[in-house]
């Protein structure tokens, strides 16, 4: 099937995949990856070279809940053909949840106004085999008052320069978290962070830091001394991979106003 003189069209993926098994995101040299995966299902599809682009590029190990990824396409299949085709191909751990056909101007990462991340704490004396690659295990008890009061210590616009792997603020490290708060269910701790953007690593160093901090009798109000910082050897180590997971991206208008396959 031809692409011929046929118009373009953009289509948006909303994405859900577990990540033990990939390096992130982004096509890379070495390692299988969720983009890499996607674009190869698309071009058995459309029979054409396909490039997507996601709202962030989770890293590896990382998991993703309701990640959103754009692609052009002159293909006529209907949205839900293509919803049905990629979910025949990809890995049962990758699931295209729907598919929207959104403007031309539509960027699944410029275009998105907020970013939701959930981080899962496995908070027990003894290992569960269910948890494993689905969370970070803390066998000591953590307070979730302690959390809610680190967190929102956290919230408004800040340079968060003390949570940032070094290599990755190019474009500045400040940034705006709107909401932040833990919840307890059981022996999950759940650690939801909204904001408009994100730095790298910078939810897993924030968690880290909260445990760290806990673990050694700190006051929360130390999370202002180590933002004002500014330097990342003042924060705490960076909590695995496994626990994250990015749960929502918010667009005006909607995704959901556009038409869907599902």
């Amino acid at each position: 099937m031809g692409s011929g003189s046929r118009t373009k069209r953009r289509i948006a993926l909303l994405l859900q995949y577990d990540g033990t098994e990939y390096n992130g995101w982004q096509v890379q040299a070495k390692g299988v990856t969720i983009q890499d995966l996607i674009e190869k299902a698309l071009e058995i599809i459309s029979k054409e070279t396909i490039r997507v682009t996601a709202s962030g590029r989770t890293d590896a190990g990382v998991h993703a809940l309701g990640q959103i990824a754009h692609f052009d396409i002159t293909s006529e299949l209907s949205l839900q053909k293509l919803a049905g085709s990629l979910n025949g191909i990809l890995p049962r751990n990758i699931a295209v949840k729907n598919v929207y056909e959104v403007p031309a101007d539509f960027h699944s990462r410029f275009s998105a106004r907020e970013r939701e991340y959930v981080y899962h704490i496995y908070n027990s004396a003894a290992r569960s085999p269910f948890m494993m690659n689905r969370a970070m295990w803390v066998n000591f008890p953590l307070d979730k008052l302690f959390f809610n009061a680190s967190l929102a210590c956290l919230v408004g616009e800040k340079n968060f320069a003390s949570f940032c792997k070094k290599t990755s603020a190019e474009d500045g490290t400040i940034r705006k978290i709107l909401f932040a708060e833990a919840e307890m269910n059981n022996e999950l701790l759940e650690v939801k962070i909204r904001g408009t953007a994100f730095l790298h690593n910078m939810i897993r160093i924030i968690i880290g830091t909260v445990v760290d901090n806990f673990r050694h009798g700190r006051d929360p109000e130390w999370m202002h001394e180590i933002i004002a910082s500014e330097e990342r050897e003042a924060a705490g180590p960076t909590a695995p991979a496994s626990g994250l997971y990015l749960n929502n991206v918010r667009y005006d208008p909607p995704l959901k106003s556009f038409p869907s396959a599902f």
